[in-house]
């Protein structure tokens, strides 16, 4: 890539710092300023000259009045300004202290997924030879972890399988729990130029394009798909050669679905048996595209969900062939990077599992150290060990658990409980607030360096401007802590970490600076410097030593979420199409706030006459665990069923819903709690 200039404008190639789409754009400046953000097509095989409402805000947020300028130290409660220097010095000081009384898995870090590979390699890299510990994760654990965890145990990745072209071979096309007319806008401006057979299963507005529209009871996806698998299965629909050639574990996974009869599945999740055989008659006999979103990942069971998306792919033989695929829409715009980068408790750089020896004498020959062997706690178990006086100190790169975790409250509680609460970000978050020492960090735009979209192609980004202020990039801070915690890092550039990251691992080996500079981007595995790269996965073999996809037999789940008496609507969170996550970015914009500013719930307009509500009027929402209060807003054309609550995430600072949500039971394998569904009642007030 190079720099397009003009007499007065100079046009800097970028990637979107927003989803996981990774969309290409042009940051303009004029007089070493950004002043808008520009679509020049310089990319047609990812999003040509489209870029969503999200995509324009960078400028708007690299020269916002709330970036953090400075280091910060609390004293009492008030922020005192501190050099660089001071702040480094006082974190490391901090940090010894606390691994000296307590042990160095009394220490948790949280990374960003919107931060660069070289970034988040950094950060698992001072975890574990640094601090000495496992306990690192990122936002994964409440989107997608239960998708990178089955996947890796099906198939050997835990990474989408296709790429867009395949959207465009596809026949048919099922999309799971997701709105991605909202969520992932350049994933819906592919489909929705497809003319395929679209099937949509979600709980609120099924789009009008489908072809077929299912309304699935919350938390019972696998139940109708495990569903679906027996109705192929008994009408003998299964593709039989792919099986034989390329799966195992079919017969048991066969019996596995006697429980799954008719009646159980259409009283379970409200999806009639006639409506599972027109899908089965299309999927058997069409290239198919399985896509999903966290209306499928955020349950205590999401992992079983997504493996039986899994099943349902290898029953078909809809994976490893072009037009067909499995596609989880990841949310931020590097949370595929940074889990590739190893940023989780249980997965090294690469996707190699902590617990294995010989991985791990692989990387302790490459860092010249030895690594902990206790396995790391997720996210959320870090916070809960706060309680229980287990975890002392955290240190937050570019995360905001105040807002994004659930029972929020108690997440409040416990950070006040912290000895040391280092939080490196943008912004003066709401987790920031909480902070001991704040380190003020580069964003992207400011630093060069190199990010993964959703599809696993990684791509770099250019520098446009010097940082804001005194913010440094994440990779200088953690080097300067590193240094300052007796290492000897000595990395000029983030070429040269990048370099290290494709010396050991080799599926970015082939990925050099100079090829991603001067291409669209790589899709990983890319071995060598011949290697073009993988835009599909499993074309010939799955990634194990027999390369056979794994047939995983899922049971329902012991117990779902339902209302009650005491508990009669259903609170869903959702998300808008012109805000982000939490809106500490999208918030900050005039392009994307200019509608909607504050929280709000809406309900089904018959609900609404029920509780003599109207557009503004305020309400009282409790569950079992929390209350809010919140406003009505009405909102045309948007399609709440009876009986549910429709709750935007992205206002989590004026109204926390996450309040109303219970931290258990997780997940046993991803650690993901149920942020999706919960039992609420409403009072007026």
């Amino acid at each position: 890539m190079t720099l397009e200039k003009t007499k007065e404008e100079q046009y800097v190639p970028i990637v979107c710092p927003i989803c996981g789409v990774g969309c290409n754009t042009e940051l303009v400046i004029s007089n070493g300023k950004p002043i808008k953000v520009v679509v020049k097509g310089r990319n047609p095989d990812l999003n040509g000259k489209f870029i969503c409402i999200k995509g324009l805000i960078v400028a708007d947020i690299l020269n916002h009045k709330d970036r953090l300028k400075t280091p910060l130290y609390k004293e009492s409660e008030d922020f005192k300004k501190i050099s660089w220097e001071e702040a480094i010095k006082l974190a490391a000081e901090r940090l010894y202290e606390i691994i000296n009384l307590y042990g160095p898995n009394s220490i948790g870090i949280l990374a960003s997924g919107k931060i660069l590979n070289e970034e988040a390699f950094l950060a698992q890299k001072f975890a574990r030879t640094v601090i000495k510990t496992h306990n690192i994760d990122i936002c994964a654990r409440l989107c997608h972890s239960p998708s990178e965890i089955a996947l890796r145990m099906q198939f050997g990745y835990g990474a989408v399988s296709a790429c867009f072209d395949d959207f465009t071979e596809a026949e048919a096309i099922i999309l799971i729990g997701a709105n991605t007319r909202f969520t992932h806008p350049g994933v819906w401006n592919k489909l929705r130029k497809t003319k395929k057979i679209l099937i949509v299963a979600d709980i609120f507005e099924a789009l009008s394009m489908a072809d077929i529209k299912l309304r699935p009871n919350p938390g019972t996806d696998l139940v109708w798909i495990n569903g679906l698998s027996k109705i192929i299965i008994d009408r003998d629909l299964y593709n039989h050669e792919f099986i034989e050639e390329r799966a195992i574990g079919f017969e048991g996974f066969k019996k596995s679905l006697s429980i799954y009869n008719e009646d159980f599945v259409e009283k379970t999740t409200n999806i009639s048996t006639d409506q599972l055989n027109s899908i089965a008659n299309l999927i058997t006999k069409k290239k198919t595209i399985f896509i999903w979103g966290m209306g499928l990942t955020q349950h205590a069971n999401g992992t079983d969900a997504v493996l039986s998306i899994g099943n349902l792919a290898l029953l078909t033989g809809n994976i490893g062939k072009r037009g067909t695929g499995i596609v989880p829409l990841r949310g931020q715009n590097n949370v595929q990077g940074a889990s590739d980068m190893g940023c989780s408790p249980f997965i090294l750089p690469g996707g190699y599992d902590t617990t294995d020896k010989g991985i791990l004498t692989h990387f302790e020959g490459y860092w010249n150290t030895s690594l902990p062997k206790e396995p790391g706690l997720s996210a959320t178990e870090m916070i809960h060990k706060i309680l229980d006086g287990k975890i002392k100190a955290l240190y937050i790169i570019g995360e905001n658990p105040v807002l994004s975790e659930p029972q929020s409250a108690f997440v409040k509680w416990m950070f006040q409980n912290l000895e040391l609460l280092i939080v490196q970000d943008i912004f003066l978050t709401e987790t920031a607030k909480y902070a001991h020492i704040i380190f003020p960090a580069a964003a992207l735009g400011e630093k060069c360096g190199t990010v993964t979209n959703a599809h696993r192609r990684i791509q770099y980004t250019e520098k446009a401007i010097d940082p804001h202020k005194f913010a440094k990039p994440d990779w200088q801070i953690l080097q300067d802590l590193a240094n300052s915690m007796d290492q000897k890092w000595d990395y000029k550039n983030t070429e040269e970490i990048w370099n290290e990251i494709r010396t050991i691992v080799p599926i970015f080996k082939g990925a050099t600076y100079s090829r991603l500079k001067n291409s669209n981007g790589l899709f990983w595995p890319i071995h060598n410097e011949n290697d073009e790269g993988s835009r599909r996965l499993y074309m010939d073999r799955f990634s194990f030593k027999d390369g056979r996809g794994r047939f995983y037999p899922v049971k329902p789940p012991f117990a779902y979420t339902k209302i009650t008496s005491d508990f009669p609507y259903m609170l869903v969170t959702h998300r808008l199409y012109e805000q982000f996550n939490t809106g500490e970015m999208t918030l900050r914009s005039k392009i994307t706030s200019k509608d909607v500013k504050n929280g709000f719930v809406a309900l089904n307009e018959s609900d609404t006459n029920l509780l003599h509500l109207t557009d503004g009027s305020f309400i009282r929402i409790n569950s079992p665990y929390g209350s809010v209060v919140s406003p009505i807003k009405v909102i045309k054309g948007m399609k709440v069923p009876k009986g549910f609550v429709f709750a935007p995430i992205h206002f989590f600072k004026f109204i926390n819903f996450n309040e109303l949500t219970s931290t258990y039971p997780l997940d046993p394998l991803a650690r993901m709690p149920s942020l999706k569904k919960i039992p609420v009642n409403i009072e007026k007030i």
